[in-house]
């Protein structure tokens, strides 16, 4: 919601607080009812996650894509191999949900399969999806696992070189990728590249919803929970780029670099985000070590640091 002065008298003849009150009030009450139900298997799975209490956990929230989730799982070996990663499947699909927990038995990563929206929810979008399921990760499994620092990945990141990602969140309380409401004041990490000080969290309600009223995305939530109290000057923050990348005879597409992850659905790709994992597939394993020089001796004026 916006602060209260933000409202014109236009706003309040037409009732827009009172609306996007009650859509907000009728979000928490989703999250309050998904967020009661348990995950199967789910008392097996934090007495695993026990391993990693006072360590690094990263997290990921799959969509079926279990294509993304195994390249993922799979760079994350090669370049960082000793960070833990947890999957936790919002997948509609049960096909995909059976491939996304077999390839997480067989590369040894945390499988979570996300129980299903509760009957009386909206229908919500792709955003709305994810901020919920985020929420129910925070309070089932990170907090209850109290890592000392934990990230947000999105399913769909590449990361192309190695990474310290505790390291981000070292000297302050968050790190990742700075997104800027357009009207009405804000600011939010991307949840698809976030690093948090479990410490400097643990104690919040953290909320991964949008706030659609400050044109939040999701992670929006948080800026009332957590960003707000922070100077986001004295913070340094993820560098973000857009680089093109084709692979022989192919023209050129535009992807996004945060630092040196790649986010393979980052920008609008001709063909959809399955054929655009499945170029960059190929591009990085015939030579995964040179992809992120390559992109980066291509960007030139096309360099675009954001936040």
């Amino acid at each position: 919601m916006r602060d209260l002065k933000d409202y014109r008298f236009a706003d309040w003849l037409r009732a827009v607080p009172l609306a996007q009150g009650t859509r907000r009030l009728r979000n928490v009450m989703l999250d309050r009812v998904y967020g009661a139900r348990m995950a199967e298997g789910e008392n097996r799975l934090l007495a695993d996650l026990a391993a990693v209490k006072g360590g690094f956990l990263a997290v990921t929230v799959a969509f079926n894509l279990p294509e993304a989730v195994a390249l993922l799982s799979q760079a994350m070996a090669r370049m960082m191999p000793g960070v833990a990663l947890l999957v936790c499947d919002n997948s509609s699909d049960p096909a995909a949900r059976a491939r996304i927990s077999d390839l997480c038995a067989r590369e040894g990563r945390f499988y979570c399969p996300l129980p299903p929206v509760p009957r009386i929810s909206p229908n919500v979008n792709g955003s709305r999806s994810h901020g919920v399921a985020l929420n129910w990760v925070w309070r089932h499994l990170i907090r209850p696992t109290a890592p000392a620092a934990f990230a947000l990945l999105d399913h769909d990141l590449l990361p192309l070189a190695p990474d310290d990602l505790a390291g981000h969140v070292a000297r302050q309380p968050v790190y990742g990728m700075v997104r800027h409401g357009s009207d009405f004041g804000g600011w939010y990490l991307w949840p698809g590249y976030s690093v948090f000080d479990f410490d400097a969290v643990k104690d919040l309600a953290l909320d991964f919803g949008t706030d659609t009223p400050r044109t939040l995305d999701t992670g929006g939530q948080n800026w009332r929970i957590l960003y707000r109290r922070m100077v986001l000057d004295r913070l340094q923050m993820a560098r973000t780029r857009q680089v093109w990348l084709a692979a022989d005879g192919e023209e050129a597409e535009p992807f996004l670099l945060v630092d040196s992850w790649l986010h393979v659905g980052g920008a609008g790709h001709r063909g959809g985000g399955a054929a655009a994992l499945e170029r960059v597939k190929r591009i990085y394993e015939a030579a995964p070590d040179a992809l992120l020089p390559r992109l980066l001796a291509g960007t030139d004026a096309a360099l675009a640091p954001q936040g």
